[in-house]
């Protein structure tokens, strides 16, 4: 085992008492934690609250509906609370998404035999001094079986519902499925404009109604996620349902935001990029490719919120690995949030919340304990170098407590390569993220993919999350890696978001490894929160 010396802090104290007393010096001990060297498999009991990513302590985050109150600077990210309870809207708060503060019921579902029996996702808007919180009332046992609803409040915490607004889909219109109603303020029409989820001819759209006074609402024409042909990686319109949608200014551009429930394994957060709210909605181009989703498929029902500087989206992480009979993660998790940055064509990236990131500030001791294949260590620095067989990997402690993982990695030699977790002493089973700088996966782009893989990357692999991946020119990869517990979020070059949930991960040893060619890892760092 690596021991740390034990290191004495010289602490100078001065009493004011009176002017008689005299500071004195008092040696006071400060340990430093050793690196845990041991291998034995540890089983991810999780316990206890959640710090950097969100969750109550009894029950999880549903889709969240985050909204920024400039009365008090704070964002309030108001979500479908599921605990086996019909979904009532909780909230909780943040000034920096670094930390998060209150767990309080703001709307509850309604009574047994009530529209509002189940409460949808919906959003909230301020008109003078009253908030306004539209929401989906869901009753499976009528028809239609969802309507749009309304609440009100002066203060954001106290609500009452206003039954006489239950807003129901148009002849034409999908009665059964009409929800998520997301209100913003279009400029140009000079009037509040509302998106509702729904089907019309058979085809996923968002119907648009328009109002001037958030009551009486008129239907105007829907909107369609894409125009024009189907696209290699892109969504034609179809059945399927664009889920919690979100519309925004963001520069001189338009973005609308929808999820998506199901096709093949494209469950996950979409956007698409406009000159004006009415469209026509296109994926952005630029010379890096294309970019149309924000994060993998764990993190689902992205909606988002600005203080007029900053922009931040936000979604949930299941709290499963492997998807049901309807090929989806089971529903609810933890808030995951990244941070928007607006690239110069108008692509948007993902990056780690500065709050967030700056959390992460004293650092943590770290050892490679083993290596197999070709690996050299010099001051920090790892050099590794794929075997004619297959992998070379370097073994690093486990972390004991919510860490940052920062580091660069050149793979000018290389096209295959990443970290696995829960590499301890049964090396049956790792969970791997997988970066494949090649375009001859099963998604024929460059890719990150999250796998199950069986004995440490000599058997087989089941790929359980994947979005593509930007690759720069000169392939120097920076990344920032946040875990806590089970939740892992890796952060590439402030361009690609990869959120995963990996059970084994938590309180196990992990490795560095490469598959094909040499990659060199400078600048390893592990932070904790001080």
């Amino acid at each position: 085992m690596y021991l740390l010396p034990t290191v004495f802090l010289l602490s100078l104290l001065t009493s004011c008492k009176n002017s008689d007393e005299r500071s004195t010096v008092v040696d006071k001990p400060i340990t430093i934690q050793p690196v845990d060297s041991s291998t034995a498999c540890i089983s991810g009991q999780e316990a206890g609250p959640y710090q950097r990513f969100y969750r109550p302590q009894q029950g999880f985050v549903g889709d969240p509906m985050p909204y920024y109150n400039a009365s008090d600077k704070k964002f309030y990210l108001f979500y479908l609370y599921e605990n086996a309870n019909r979904h009532p809207i909780y909230s909780t708060r943040t000034s920096d998404f670094g930390t998060f503060e209150g767990y309080t019921e703001v709307l509850s579902s309604g009574a047994v035999g009530s529209q509002d029996e189940w409460i949808g996702t919906g959003s909230f808007i301020k008109k003078g001094t009253v908030y306004y919180c539209f929401y989906t009332g869901h009753n499976s046992v009528f028809t239609p079986a969802e309507k749009i609803m309304l609440a009100t409040s002066t203060d954001l915490m106290n609500w009452t519902k206003q039954p006489a607004m239950a807003l129901q889909a148009a002849v034409g219109y999908d009665r059964n499925n009409f929800r998520d109603p997301h209100v913003y303020w279009d400029e140009g029409r000079n009037a509040y404009v509302m998106l509702v989820t729904t089907r019309k001819d058979g085809k996923g759209i968002l119907a648009r109604y328009q109002s001037t006074d958030l009551s009486s609402w008129s239907m105007i024409e829907p909107l369609v996620a894409t125009t024009g042909t189907v696209e290699k990686y892109g969504i034609e319109t179809d059945a399927e349902l664009l889920e919690c949608p979100d519309l925004f200014k963001m520069g001189n551009k338009w973005y609308l935001l929808f999820s998506r429930i199901n096709r093949d394994e494209h469950r996950k957060t979409f956007y698409r990029i406009a000159d004006s709210p009415d469209g026509p909605w296109m994926i952005c181009r630029d010379a890096e490719g294309h970019h149309e989703t924000f994060d993998g498929l764990y993190l689902y029902a992205g909606k988002t919120a600005s203080d007029g500087t900053t922009r931040y989206l936000s979604g949930w992480c299941s709290t499963g690995q492997t998807v049901n009979n309807n090929n989806e993660l089971p529903w609810a998790g933890n808030l995951i949030s990244h941070q928007l940055v607006q690239g110069t064509s108008g692509q948007l990236y993902p990056k780690i919340p500065e709050a967030l990131n700056s959390k992460f500030n004293k650092e943590v001791a770290f050892e490679k304990l083993s290596s197999v294949g070709q690996v050299s260590e010099s001051n920090k620095t790892y050099r590794l170098s794929a075997q004619s067989g297959g992998r070379s990997y370097a073994l690093f402690n486990r972390n004991t407590s919510t860490v940052k993982m920062t580091m660069t990695i050149d793979a000018s030699q290389s096209n295959q390569f990443g970290f696995s977790f829960g590499a301890c002493d049964d090396p049956t089973e790792v969970y791997s993220i997988a970066f494949d700088l090649t375009s001859s996966n099963r998604w024929n782009m460059p890719a990150l993919f999250m796998n199950k893989e069986a004995r440490n990357g000599g058997g087989s692999k089941t790929a359980l999350n994947f979005t593509p991946l930007t690759v720069p020119t000169n392939r120097i990869f920076n990344l920032k890696i946040s875990i806590e517990k089970s939740i892992c979020v890796v952060y590439v070059n402030d361009r690609v978001a990869f959120t995963n949930r990996i059970y084994k991960m938590d309180q196990n040893p992990w490795t560095i490894f490469v598959d094909q060619g040499t990659v060199t890892v400078n600048g390893l760092k592990v932070e904790k929160s001080s």
